[in-house]
């Protein structure tokens, strides 16, 4: 079986269709939740190639095989509405859709129970979580709400330069179990190719938002 967003391409269908047909499961994204589904009807000697062109629905409670006895990862959100111009991930992964904060909180909250120690929040651009929400709750308000949560550490990735804003900053200067470490990517240091690369940001920008990192958070890994 494949799977991933490149299945949400119609032309990688069509060429694994014919260079390997002994490929006998093929799904997207977006329909995730089926996998069961599909699962047993290869099992009874059927193919499925099931890729839906739509965003999918959030889907909770999905059964999660955890790797690591200690650390965790939490996705916050799916999809992206940046539309970088090298990038796939806007057509394939579609808009930009936020899981409910109380969601999120409780799955943390019951990995702070289990026992784990770390807890990465997961997005394509967690900066921008809770924009379609509709009320009023952005990424800061949720590093806020997981902030007092009992587990030591909190880490999130990927942030875009341009919806890292100073709320945010502001909460990570908490403490507390939000770690002082960002990943933040750079992709260029000059402003013509940030222009053709649809980033929405400037050099200066993005060093004005570090300076003020720094500022907030002695000592931050970047």
């Amino acid at each position: 079986g494949i799977c991933g967003c490149m299945m949400q391409e119609e032309n990688t269908i069509e060429y694994i269709q014919k260079k390997y047909p002994h490929v006998d499961l093929i799904f997207g994204t977006h329909n995730i939740a089926n996998l069961p589904e599909y699962i047993n009807y290869v099992l009874n000697n059927k193919k499925v190639i099931d890729v839906k062109s739509y965003e999918g629905d959030i889907y909770e409670d999905i059964p999660v095989v955890r790797d690591h006895p200690y650390k965790a990862w939490v996705n916050i959100m799916y999809g992206c509405d940046e539309f970088c111009t090298y990038c796939i991930v806007p057509y394939t992964r579609g808009k930009e859709r936020s899981r409910k904060p109380e969601d999120i909180i409780k799955e943390v909250q019951d990995l702070a129970n289990l026992g784990y120690q770390e807890v990465t929040l997961l997005g394509q651009n967690v900066n921008a979580y809770g924009k379609d929400l509709g009320i009023n709750y952005t990424f800061a308000d949720l590093l806020k709400d997981l902030n007092k949560i009992n587990i030591p550490r909190i880490r999130f990735t990927t942030s875009h330069p341009r919806d890292f804003d100073d709320a945010t900053i502001d909460a990570m200067a908490l403490g507390g179990n939000i770690m002082p470490h960002l990943h933040l990517p750079v992709q260029s240091g000059n402003d013509l190719v940030l222009k053709r690369m649809n980033r929405k940001y400037t050099s200066g920008e993005y060093t004005e938002k570090m300076n003020k990192l720094k500022e907030r958070v002695p000592g931050i890994s970047i």
